[in-house]
């Protein structure tokens, strides 16, 4: 079995090929997946990620997200540790750490104290690689593993192209994985 780091590299690498286009098209599809399931439709508080080189592009469905009257969370590294702001427009976000968009700093974080029910909120996560089990490779920081320590029971969908699914990931009892993953093609659970 390859390792996280090769699996990783190579994945980034057939990512890093799609045309722009590409990402786009397969970006509308995977929203239009996001946005009619169930768990989606369900939760009043979004918490997700603002797209960054290639990933799925996220700006349709933060966008769909405020049409719908749901609150939007989106992440901003501090640290070794991340915390969600609650965003309401694009005009409260701004490059950050590594040129990636992030919330500006006086926001109101997310806390999920108080919240009921539990299905009142999801979680759309990025990755590079899954497979078919859902074990997912990140980035190598592990933000989102330290994050999901404190939130196990949010419920948690990654979104990724197909090129991005692999045969097995290598997996550790720390690994936090998502409970579905959407690509342009298929709904993994």
């Amino acid at each position: 079995m390859e390792s996280k780091k090769q699996i990783r590299a190579a994945v980034l690498e057939k990512r890093t090929g799609l045309s722009v286009f590409a990402v786009e098209k397969k970006s509308c599809q995977i929203t239009k997946y996001v946005t009619t399931h169930p768990w989606f439709q369900e939760a009043q508080q979004i918490l997700v990620y603002i797209d960054f080189r290639k990933e799925v592009s996220t700006r349709g469905l933060i966008e769909e997200c405020w049409s719908a009257k749901k609150q939007v969370f989106v992440p901003k590294v501090e640290g070794k540790n991340m915390n969600f702001y609650r965003i309401k427009s694009w005009e409260e976000v701004k490059p950050g750490v590594w040129g990636i968009l992030e919330p500006i700093p006086e926001l109101p974080v997310f806390a999920r104290s108080g919240c009921k029910p539990e299905d009142s909120q999801i979680v759309i996560m990025p990755g590079v690689a899954f497979d078919a089990k859902r074990n997912r490779i990140g980035y190598g920081g592990g933000y989102y593993d330290r994050y999901f320590e404190q939130y196990e029971s949010i419920r948690k969908i990654a979104v990724a192209f197909e090129c991005q699914i692999v045969e097995e990931i290598p997996s550790e009892n720390t690994d936090i994985r998502p409970d579905c993953v959407i690509t342009e093609k298929r709904v993994i659970q």
